[in-house]
């Protein structure tokens, strides 16, 4: 079965389906998206997801109705032509096609795409060794917790990142305080504490991150929000990131420091935490 996309509402092979050029995602990168993972042909944290998106779409005044014009139904439409068990579905809403012009014209009709694909698997010799990770100056725009289209900072970041021999870059402010990696957020270890940098509107809110602190109470541990910087990360004895793709991923390598022998055991009872608790869900 070829992987399959919906555009406002016709399905057909993702080789085969178009939106306008004038679309407003295309010319402007006026847009917001969402990922979600499926698990035994269950999408996960669904209803989070899609909250999400709604809060994503309304910060920057989208008129979608999802009242009126669910996703869910689409959703499992998607899933049930696509055949696959373990998928990520990716929504694309974006305000809609007009002739170019900064100024949003009245009365556009939102243009929504879904993309149905096999849900990518980290492989086992990427969990063990950990991901290594560049740190970056964060300069991208103010307000990344709405989750817009509009990545070409992560990209760029992401791709020298790569070019240098890393896994991914962790943007970091001005002043040193750690933000988030350009496609996960960070989190560091201390004892039996988690700490993740404060969701605010300099990083996304991770449905996944919010998923681990009910994971992080299951193995006996609490996360907490807390700003921190560079050399915390690295005198860490255990730094992990996490994704709706990745889940939950080691952190063993930030620039050229090495983050202890490789993935740590709290993290890996972390992860295997989100395993039963997504795949039982």
């Amino acid at each position: 079965m070829p992987d399959i996309a919906c555009v406002n509402g016709v399905f057909s092979a993702i080789a085969d389906a178009k939106v306008s050029i004038e679309d407003r995602g295309f010319q402007f990168g006026d847009g917001v998206y969402e990922v979600i993972a499926v698990y035994a042909g269950r999408p996960f944290l669904l209803d989070r997801h899609m909250r999400r998106l709604q809060n994503s779409a309304a910060a920057i005044g989208i008129p979608y109705d999802f009242d009126a014009n669910p996703l869910d139904p689409v959703i499992a439409e998607g899933l049930q032509r696509s055949e696959y068990a373990n998928a990520l579905v990716y929504i694309q809403l974006t305000r809609g096609a007009a002739p170019r012009s900064h100024v949003i014209p009245a009365g556009l009709r939102p243009t929504v795409v879904l993309t149905f694909r096999p849900l990518p698997e980290i492989s086992v010799e990427y969990r063990r060794r950990g991901a290594a990770l560049m740190t970056a100056p964060d300069d991208r725009w103010g307000r990344c917790s709405i989750k817009a289209i509009t990545l070409l900072p992560n990209v760029l970041a992401r791709n020298e990142a790569v070019r240098q021999g890393f896994d991914d870059a962790l943007f970091v402010a001005g002043n040193g305080e750690v933000r988030e990696c350009t496609s996960a957020n960070i989190f560091v270890i201390c004892g039996d504490s988690i700490m993740t940098p404060p969701r605010d509107e300099s990083v996304l809110h991770g449905v996944t991150q919010d998923f681990l602190q009910e994971c992080a109470v299951g193995v006996g541990m609490h996360m907490e929000e807390k700003q921190f910087d560079v050399a915390t990360l690295k005198a860490a004895g255990e730094v992990f990131m996490s994704s709706t793709s990745i889940e939950v991923l080691a952190v063993t390598r930030i620039d050229e420091q090495v983050i202890g022998p490789g993935p740590g055991p709290k993290t890996c009872k972390l992860f295997d935490e989100f395993r039963s608790r997504s795949r039982g869900h």
